[in-house]
């Protein structure tokens, strides 16, 4: 299920970019960027942030600079870093939980990934009595064939876990006729090799419409004192199409991340979306942010981008991360 990381996914088979990672110095440069450009937070994701080796003093870097810090995580390092966090705060962390503890440990593909991400979690709360500091934090739940069962017990499985917030999202998928006219419009139109569609290479959702829809409602029953952030909110109608017709556009045309968004991959190349990062407008080695953001090539794909949706933005999730963010 996972872009990056699948037997397709553009890490995966692009191993040469994970040798290529820049180091602390280069990150602390880009907070020192953000800073002076007023940038108050930013979002630190992966793979896995706790494995970067200097993620401490990097976070400690960002804090200085009075910037609030997102991190996604699957929460399996928690522990080993949960004193940190709270010592350094102004933190929010989203931890990727793919259902009850059965599940989740299936869909990872790791027995006892789900009870090192709870004694992290557990760790957390407990030092959190001692101190006037919090980390706030939330859930991401995906829906995909492989999570779909466990979407009705979610609410559960946050009160298990002491969040108060939770975050559905349907999976992205990419069919094969879909992912080649992607592939064919950024060569043609904007000189670029599109590779990053084939993580999400699916023909269709896999999801069984009426399975979807038993779960779906019993997550809404049983939300209770749970609050389910609408990250992307879909009504009953839109999950349909999602899920039925890849070709079927569901919510807006725009996107707001070329606007409001830069993404930097572990190598050092700067885009507009962290899901799909094809399209790259230069490396920050090499030049400033300021210089990325306005040059030729940044402003030739926001322009085309503003007339045309395209065939990898149809069933985009990571769209919406800069409307949140603003």
């Amino acid at each position: 299920m996972c872009g990056q990381w699948s037997e397709e996914g553009y890490i995966s088979n692009n191993k040469n970019v994970l040798k290529q990672n820049i180091g602390l110095d280069v990150w602390k440069k880009l907070v020192d960027e953000l800073s002076a450009h007023q940038v108050s937070s930013l979002l630190i994701r992966g793979g896995e942030p706790f494995m970067f080796p200097e993620i401490v003093e990097l976070l400690e870097y960002i804090h200085s600079k009075g910037m609030f810090i997102s991190i996604d995580t699957n929460g399996t390092l928690l522990k080993e870093f949960a004193a940190d966090l709270l010592r350094i705060g102004s933190i929010h962390i989203t931890i990727s939980i793919d259902g009850p503890e059965e599940i989740h440990d299936r869909v990872r593909g790791v027995q006892g990934c789900f009870k090192k991400t709870e004694e992290g979690l557990l760790l957390l709360n407990e030092l959190e009595k001692h101190s006037t500091d919090k980390i706030s934090r939330s859930i991401c739940f995906t829906i995909s064939p492989y999570s779909l069962a466990g979407l009705g017990d979610m609410p559960d499985v946050a009160r298990r876990l002491s969040i108060k917030t939770l975050v559905i999202v349907p999976y992205n998928y990419i069919p094969d006729e879909m992912g080649k006219k992607y592939e064919q419009e950024l060569k043609e139109q904007l000189g670029c090799t599109a590779f990053s569609w084939q993580g999400f290479h699916h023909d269709d959702s896999g999801i069984n419409i009426g399975k979807f829809q038993n779960q779906h409602h019993k997550y809404l029953q049983n939300l209770g004192d749970i609050y389910s952030y609408p990250y992307l909110a879909l009504s009953e109608n839109e999950y349909h199409d999602w899920f039925q017709n890849a070709a079927t556009p569901v919510k807006t045309f725009p996107c707001s991340n070329i606007e409001k968004l830069i993404d930097i991959q572990p190598n050092g190349d700067a885009n507009f979306c962290v899901d799909t990062p094809d399209y790259i407008i230069g490396n920050v080695k090499d030049s400033t942010l300021e210089e990325l953001w306005n040059s030729g090539r940044a402003k030739k794909f926001q322009e085309y981008r503003e007339k045309k949706r395209l065939g990898a933005c149809y069933r985009c999730v990571s769209k919406y991360m800069s409307e949140i963010a603003g």
